[in-house]
């Protein structure tokens, strides 16, 4: 590797190989998925990650690369670790929120390798794959919060003991200024350091 050039294609084979390896991998996590919305946000985002392939080609073909990937071990291992809490856990309220947490580990790691390689578009002054990358970006953030939705839905289903099934009355729970003043009252001031 010598120039910006050869790095961009570099970051983009291996975001390629990580985008293929996600559509294989979402299928089983949809299968895997008892709550319906878990279920659609996932189906969506299937969608999404199909047309973020060709987007991506499209920037190979704006660089003057073909196409090809690079295998993302990072990626393999996210969906590894995903795959093996499915087989692991029986289907539950828990268990999505297991694949919610790992599906959201694989999209941080997609938000930061997009961003990384628009940036160095951006450095080559490529306006145009700089452009389908931030699309990407837009996307995988939106992915990202939509889990979470799901997550705070189905966190009110497991309830505050902690068992899927149960859920806690509102009653039962302070306020949420209360609780964020406690959350908060509880963290205690960091120290400066520095030399005197």
């Amino acid at each position: 590797m010598e120039t910006l050039h050869d790095l961009l294609t570099e970051e983009l084979q291996d975001i390629y190989s990580a985008e293929k390896q996600i559509v294989k991998a979402l299928p089983r996590m949809v299968k895997g998925a008892g709550s319906e919305a878990l279920k659609d946000a996932l189906n969506d985002h299937l969608e999404e990650t199909r047309e973020q392939v060709t987007r991506l080609e499209q920037v190979f073909q704006s660089v003057g690369v073909t196409a090809r990937t690079k295998h993302c071990k990072g990626m393999e291992g996210l969906l590894d670790e995903g795959a093996q809490g499915l087989e692991e856990n029986k289907e539950n309220t828990l268990r999505d929120l297991q694949i919610i947490a790992a599906a959201q580990r694989v999209e941080h790691y997609e938000i930061s390798a997009y961003g990384s390689a628009r940036a160095i578009a951006e450095q080559m002054g490529l306006e145009d794959v700089v452009e389908l990358l931030s699309a990407t970006i837009d996307e995988e953030s939106g992915a990202d919060e939509k889990l979470t939705e799901v997550a705070l839905t189905l966190y009110a289903e497991v309830g505050t003991n902690g068992m899927a099934g149960e859920k806690t009355q509102e009653s039962e729970r302070p306020p949420a200024k209360s609780r964020a003043r406690s959350e908060t009252s509880s963290k205690k001031p960091m120290a400066k350091t520095g030399s005197r």
